[in-house]
């Protein structure tokens, strides 16, 4: 049994039902709770990520010059978000999200102005998803040049906030999308780096500049039973190497003997 159950809650573009089964259909139900396991069983281990990161943004919210409105992207289980901080510095805080543990819902009805918020922003995901059934030979060429991306609508959208935190979303946004087309054999690794490229620097678009800050793992470090490195590999696909004023710092993600795994995190302001 999972640790608990999700719900959804408002969505701009979509039914709550269509999302609802897109979400369902492509993982990301059972990616959140899987998620949530791995925190409970490795609360030690993600302590240092998750002071970190609240942390950072605290600060980069501090620094900020409006105070009206806040939007953080991939709150998920709000596990690493500073909601009593920021709940306490903006007019509005909004959670946003394809789907919302509804314990943390019921947890953060405390704070009047935090709501919470199931859309995909990016609108990748659903298009993912429709694209499987539209085209009869889908192909990621296809997905990345669909016209019914609304890059103007998002940065509009976003634009709006006084401050945006990007929370853990460029590098995992596209790893539920692949591993759907992987799982559906139509996607292969070549393809997968040109997708992910393309997801990552899209996410990237539409944060509006100057009033952002995200934080992101940026590359991937597996062990095995041994303890000895299977593999150290990037997985952001775009230049962030000469970001300037970049924080880092190692997430034990998971530290099981079988499953062995450590994340290099980099924050910046953008």
């Amino acid at each position: 049994m999972w640790p608990f159950s999700l719900i959804k809650t408002y969505n701009a573009a979509y039914s709550d039902k269509a999302l609802s089964k897109i979400t369902r259909k492509m993982g990301y139900e059972f990616d959140m709770n899987l998620y949530y396991y791995y925190y409970l069983s490795e609360i030690k281990n993600w302590s240092t990520h998750i002071s970190n990161t609240r942390k950072f943004i605290t600060d980069c919210a501090r620094r900020c010059c409006g105070r009206h409105k806040c939007v953080v992207l991939g709150s998920g289980c709000c596990i690493d978000v500073p909601v009593l901080e920021l709940s306490r510095m903006f007019d509005t805080v909004l959670l946003v999200d394809l789907v919302h543990p509804d314990k943390v819902v019921k947890k953060m009805s405390e704070f009047k102005n935090v709501k919470f918020i199931a859309e995909d922003v990016t609108k990748i995901v659903a298009e993912t998803f429709n694209s499987i059934n539209r085209y009869k030979d889908f192909c990621v060429d296809v997905l990345i040049s669909s016209p019914n991306y609304s890059l103007e609508d998002s940065i509009g959208k976003l634009g709006e906030a006084d401050f945006v935190v990007s929370d853990n979303m460029l590098s995992f946004l596209s790893y539920p999308i692949v591993k759907h087309l992987s799982k559906l054999e139509l996607i292969d690794d070549i393809s997968s780096r040109y997708l992910e490229e393309f997801i990552h620097r899209y996410h990237l678009s539409i944060l509006p500049k100057g009033k952002s800050c995200i934080i992101s793992p940026v590359s991937e470090k597996k062990f095995n039973q041994e303890g000895l490195e299977m593999y150290d590999k990037s997985i952001v696909y775009i230049p962030i190497e000469t970001v300037k004023d970049s924080q880092t710092w190692t997430w034990n993600f998971s530290d099981s003997l079988a499953d062995r795994v450590e994340y290099n995190v980099k924050a910046w302001e953008y």
